[in-house]
């Protein structure tokens, strides 16, 4: 690995490691203020942020990962989804996108699915692109319960509807298939062979 690489990697750790802190952040905020909901939202978050850096996994799928899931819940605290109109689109593509891909690691690390780096690259390219396509989908299909559970039986407002839902969907396999030729892309340059490059680390 050269030198701009490895300083390279370096910047997207601080990255990542400064969502962390962002998060952190919002939850002092939100226990100082007392907001429950927030409190909630931010403690979730941060404990999510903290997988890929304990696991060591890539930096740079860490920093899309932190980044965008503090875009999704900051959005929800500031009511952005209730005051303009498309950014729930936006959110829905990157946050899935980057959420399969983090699921996608995660399970290649703990051995739930075979390596990244296969002997057999055209195919295994295709089976990696279905998979993180397919896993970003089934989280937002998981997402989109939570939203019903939610808005029908607690009573919390909520922008739901059979419209919203498959305009949701869509966005979430737009998002997976583009993670998903990114990991690919990853992979295909040999940062899998060796795990200190998997896990962004020089």
């Amino acid at each position: 690995m050269d030198a701009t690489t490895q300083n390279a990697l370096r910047a997207v750790g601080v990255a990542a490691d400064l969502a962390r802190a962002a998060a952190l952040c919002a939850l002092l905020w939100a226990l100082i203020v007392w907001s429950p909901p927030n409190v909630a939202r931010f403690a979730v978050v941060l404990a999510l942020l903290l997988v890929p850096r304990i696991a060591g996994l890539a930096r740079p799928f860490d920093a899309a990962f932190g980044w965008t899931m503090m875009l999704a819940t900051g959005a929800e605290a500031a009511g952005w989804y209730a005051t303009i109109a498309w950014i729930d689109w936006v959110i829905h593509c990157v946050t899935t996108g980057a959420v399969a891909a983090m699921a996608v690691l995660v399970s290649a690390r703990v051995g739930l699915m075979p390596a990244l780096q296969d002997p057999t690259p055209r195919r295994h390219r295709a089976w990696l692109v279905l998979v993180t396509t397919t896993t970003g989908m089934s989280i937002g299909v998981l997402w989109e319960f939570y939203e019903w559970v939610t808005s029908q039986v607690f009573g919390i407002p909520m922008v739901v509807g059979y419209t919203d839902t498959i305009a949701d969907l869509a966005m979430d396999s737009l998002g997976s298939m583009i993670a998903g030729v990114m990991v690919t892309v990853w992979a295909g340059q040999g940062f899998t062979r060796q795990r200190v490059y998997l896990s962004g680390r020089v």
